[in-house]
């Protein structure tokens, strides 16, 4: 039997110590955590499992810098999602036919990846969505625009008031601050 040259296994052995010295599965051995057919390597959830260890140990050797505004890195995600969803879309689209494969049982049938994956796709692109719906983001933001205007006339006719100018001056002078406010906004 040929010796095996490419990256091994590496899971823990249930009996014994040390790792499994299989080679790593298709799929997964170039992500430098592979894992043989017996312990998922081949498997769609161990090929998951290893992008998700490869993206763990990413993640320290990068330094990721902290979240400065929280809607813009949402609105960014939601941004992705949807160009990844319309991605896949057309790359079904493009297909000539859906393949089926029968499995060596005479089991059922398998749909081609790329189905699975847009509809993974709809489905979290959807989720998303709703959730960013949820927050009442924009109700949120015109609340918070209107106090910091509220503080904004009450800073103006504190203002006014110490120079001396009298309710009906304040008046004016807070009305033609808000024509020209309106102009520019």
């Amino acid at each position: 039997m040929a010796e095996h040259k490419g990256p091994f296994c590496g899971a823990k052995r249930r009996r014994g110590e040390g790792t499994c010295k299989r080679g790593a599965g298709a799929g997964t051995d170039h992500l430098g955590a592979g894992r043989c057919s017996w312990h998922g390597g081949c498997s769609p959830s161990g090929r998951v499992s290893a992008i998700t260890e490869q993206a763990e140990r990413l993640l320290y050797r990068y330094d990721a810098t902290p979240c400065g505004d929280p809607l813009e890195a949402l609105q960014r995600l939601a941004g992705r999602a949807l160009a990844l969803e319309e991605t896949i879309g057309h790359l079904v689209n493009d297909l000539s036919s859906i393949r089926y494969e029968s499995g060596g049982d005479g089991g059922g049938e398998q749909l081609r990846a790329e189905v699975a994956v847009l509809e993974r796709a709809m489905d979290r692109c959807g989720k998303l969505l709703v959730d960013i719906a949820k927050l009442n983001i924009d109700e949120r933001l015109v609340r918070v625009t209107e106090k910091q205007a509220a503080m904004a006339e009450k800073a103006l006719l504190s203002t006014l008031g110490e120079m001396g100018l009298d309710a009906g001056q304040q008046s004016d002078a807070c009305e033609r601050l808000g024509r020209h406010l309106s102009l520019v906004a």
